[in-house]
Parts: C-alpha cells; sequence; structure tokens
C-alpha cells in the first residue's frame, strides 16, 4: 500500500484518561491496514501491560519497547521464577501482580532520567530510519515536563524525522513547542477519575 500520505504529528495531551489508550488504538488500526509500527514508552517499564502483552504475542508488524523502572512486584517475581527478561513470563505472572497504591514505577530520580535519556536516543534512530510508517512515543510530553529531554533537541528530532513516518507524542503537560508543531492536537480533560473520586486504584485490562 502507498504511504505517501503519512508524516503528520499527533499529540495526545490533557490530565484525562485515555492518551496512552489512543495510542494504542491508533497503533492497532494501523497494523489492521498492513502499515508498520514502533511504539517506545518513556518512563514505563511495566511488561505485564496489557498493551505490551497484545502486542508481543498478537499483532504483526509491531514493535513494542519501555523505557522505565519494572514494577517492583514484578522484579521479586523475576527472581522468584529465575527469569532475567520480563518477556519469558507474561503469562506466569499477568494472574499474580495487582496495580497497588506504591508507586514504585513512577518515581523520578536519576534513575527515570537515564531512562528516558535511552529512550531519546532510540528514537531519533527509529524516526530517521524510514522503516516504519507509524512512531508513538507515549509519555514523552511527561518527559519533557520533567526536564529530562532537552525540548530544543526533541522539536529538532520532530523536525527531522522521516518525512512519511506518522507521530505520536503522548502525556500530559505537552509544551507549546509540541502543540505548535502538531497538525493533531487532542487534550484529554478529567471530569472524573475513580482514583481521584472513589481511591479505586488502577484495574487489570482498563487502567494497564
Amino acid at each position: 500500500m502507498t504511504t505517501s500520505r503519512l508524516g503528520l504529528i499527533h499529540c495526545y495531551t490533557g490530565d484525562g484518561k485515555g492518551k496512552t489508550s489512543a495510542s494504542m488504538g491508533l497503533a492497532m488500526r494501523a497494523v489492521g491496514q498492513g502499515l508498520k509500527v514502533y511504539i517506545i514508552q518513556f518512563m514505563k517499564g511495566g511488561a505485564y501491560t496489557g498493551e505490551m502483552i497484545s502486542a508481543k504475542n498478537f499483532l504483526p508488524n509491531i514493535e513494542f519497547v519501555q523505557y522505565g523502572r519494572h514494577c517492583i512486584k514484578e522484579i521479586k517475581q523475576l527472581k522468584l521464577l529465575g527469569f532475567e527478561s520480563g518477556h519469558e513470563f507474561y503469562d506466569k505472572i499477568r494472574e499474580d501482580i495487582e496495580c497497588g497504591t506504591c508507586r514504585w514505577c513512577f518515581v523520578n530520580d536519576h534513575k527515570q532520567d537515564e531512562f528516558c535519556k535511552n529512550a531519546f536516543e532510540k528514537s531519533k534512530e527509529i524516526l530517521t530510519s524510514g522503516e516504519y510508517d507509524l512512531v508513538v512515543l507515549d509519555e514523552i510530553n511527561v518527559a519533557l515536563f520533567y526536564k529530562f529531554l532537552d525540548l530544543a533537541k526533541v522539536v529538532e528530532m520532530i523536525k527531522t524525522k522521516a518525512p512519511n513516518t506518522e507521530l505520536v507524542l503522548s502525556g500530559r503537560n505537552a509544551t507549546q513547542e509540541i502543540i505548535d508543531l502538531a497538525d493533531y492536537v487532542t487534550v484529554m480533560e478529567q471530569v472524573k477519575h475513580p482514583y481521584i473520586d472513589k481511591k479505586i486504584s488502577a484495574r487489570r485490562g482498563i487502567e494497564y
């Protein structure tokens, strides 16, 4: 199929739920139409998430990598089961891990900074290769907000990407520079959220 009409930029931001969900939905649609997709998640390392399991096991033409902390429960399970990598044991741990309130995976320290910089280097490589029709940089806006990435370098990366590569930038607190560069901008507004309103923590298959 022709991909000459591709190359636009999407920005999904705001404080409401749905930014990653929208990004993953677009990726699934693209794969269904025979496009090659690469997803890079910034500041996320839980290899048991539904989107990553689906991509690895059920969807063709899609690459999916994460740069972030593993869930502390996942780390314990890895050691217990004798695995070195999170990609070998989805089925074994999927029913054993329930996301709680510890927030370990969201600690933003020097290690998270390192993860983000590594994710950025991978993003540059993928975006300039011209090999992929759609690239999703999930939570890159958050990495920019925490100053883990240099805004000028991210803007330069976007401007110099392969011309026929469609690009998605997700995460709350998108900068005005990113908004100005994007062709699509969607702001998810939080009206209600079960964690904020009812203290209901993340649920399997809905939030992860």
